[in-house]
C-alpha cells in the first residue's frame, strides 16, 4: 500500500483506501442453486427438542449420516453425538430433525454464519449444552432480527403465490 501511495506523492492525485472485507459482504445473500447444498444446518434432539448447529462443506444429508454413524458406533466425535449418548436421548430421521439454515460455501462466510446461528440459538435457550458458544458478538444481534423477518416474509410470499397458482389450475378450491 505504501508503494502505491509513494507513486502518487508528486502528483495531484489523492488516494483513498477502503476495505473490501466488510460484515455486510461476508453475510450478503448469495444465490445457491444446488439441490442438496452445503452450509449451516441444525439438528434437533427428538427428546429435549434442543438444537445442534453445525457447518459442512459437504451435502447436509451426508453430514447428518455422519452424526448418526457416530451415535450408532458410540463415538462422541460431535457435540450432537455426545448429547444423544450421554443423555440417552433419541435422534430422528433427517427429514424430521435436520434443517438447512443457510446455504453457503466453505470458508469465512460459513464461519460467520455458523457463529451467528450458534449465538442466536444459545440466546433463545434452544442450543444443546454440549455445544460451545463462540465469543458473543453484539453485531449479530442487529443482523439476527432483520434476517429472520426477511426470511419469513419470503417464505410466506412463496407459499401464497404457490397456493394462488394451484387455485387457478383448479387443484385447491
Amino acid at each position: 500500500m505504501r508503494k502505491i501511495t509513494n507513486l502518487f506523492k508528486s502528483t495531484n492525485v489523492k488516494l483513498a483506501f477502503r476495505t473490501i472485507n466488510t460484515i455486510q459482504q461476508q453475510l450478503a445473500r448469495q444465490p445457491h442453486k444446488e439441490k442438496n447444498p452445503s452450509g449451516i444446518y441444525k439438528i434437533i434432539c427428538n427428546t429435549c427438542k434442543k438444537a445442534y448447529v453445525g457447518q459442512s462443506g459437504k451435502a447436509i444429508s451426508t453430514r447428518h449420516k455422519e452424526h448418526i454413524n457416530y451415535i450408532r458406533t458410540n463415538n462422541p466425535q460431535s457435540a450432537y453425538a455426545t448429547h444423544i449418548l450421554q443423555n440417552r436421548h433419541e435422534y430422528g430421521p433427517s427429514n424430521e430433525t435436520v434443517q438447512l439454515l443457510k446455504a453457503c460455501n466453505k470458508g469465512s462466510h460459513m464461519n460467520c454464519w455458523e457463529a451467528m446461528f450458534i449465538q442466536r440459538y444459545h440466546r433463545r435457550g434452544e442450543l444443546i449444552t454440549e455445544q460451545q458458544l463462540y465469543e458473543n458478538n453484539p453485531l449479530f444481534e442487529l443482523i439476527q432480527e432483520t434476517d429472520t423477518e426477511t426470511c419469513n416474509t419470503v417464505t410466506v410470499q412463496k407459499q401464497s403465490s404457490q397456493q394462488t397458482h394451484q387455485q387457478r389450475k383448479g387443484h385447491i378450491t
